[in-house]
């Protein structure tokens, strides 16, 4: 009879373990479903969005007269590049006459061979450079005055004697007309001067 008894218990003991390692092995693929589940899935608008930010290279941010923002495309002959890429004379030149202004955009133009840099700073100012970095041309379209301290001296004394009280809105550097032309912001007077920053007349 203890035999009979011994053996029953036995044969509940392996009974009890078998349910116990089936009950472990479905908690352990329960498991594992959840771990699936729970993984991120890529959606179509990210991908959408890592499309439309690859193809932001196309485009850049500017700063119109009235001073808005606007997305305009890159020109084939254009391309986007960092201030740091700027000549080192652009570089210099618009941190001794402009400080930390920040910048709208840097473009990077080659056409016919001649590369040029056009910037445009956050007060709208915007500054064209030649592959050395010397400025061709700085203007501001917000109505807001330019710096004459980089102007030749001659200018800069003509200005502060005949035109004290008003500012400058813009100067060219014309190579081709062998000419500076200084346009004035309040008054509206258009001046030109010849290389050496001798006095012309008023256009």
């Amino acid at each position: 009879m203890r035999k009979i008894i011994l053996s029953t218990a036995a044969i509940l003991s392996l009974v009890l373990s078998s349910c116990e390692s089936k009950k472990t092995e479905n908690t352990e693929v329960l498991t594992n479903k959840s771990e699936v589940v729970e993984q991120p899935v890529v959606s179509e608008s990210d991908i959408a969005n890592n499309l439309e930010s690859s193809a932001s290279t196309n485009s850049y941010m500017v700063l119109l007269d009235n001073g808005q923002e606007k997305k305009v495309a890159l020109d084939p002959n254009e391309t986007i590049i960092s201030a740091n890429n700027l000549p080192v004379n652009a570089q210099n030149f618009v941190s001794k006459n402009f400080g930390n202004m920040e910048f709208v955009n840097a473009i990077k133009e080659v056409d016919r061979n001649i590369t040029t840099y056009n910037i445009q700073l956050k007060d709208g100012t915007k500054i064209e450079f030649t592959d050395n970095g010397d400025w061709t041309e700085v203007k501001n379209g917000l109505g807001k005055a330019i710096p004459i301290k980089f102007f030749p001296d001659g200018i800069q004394k003509y200005l502060q004697s005949k035109y004290p009280k008003i500012d400058a809105k813009s100067i060219e550097m014309d190579s081709k007309d062998k000419e500076i032309k200084v346009e004035l912001l309040q008054n509206k007077v258009d001046l030109k001067f010849d290389l050496n920053g001798n006095f012309i007349k008023i256009d």
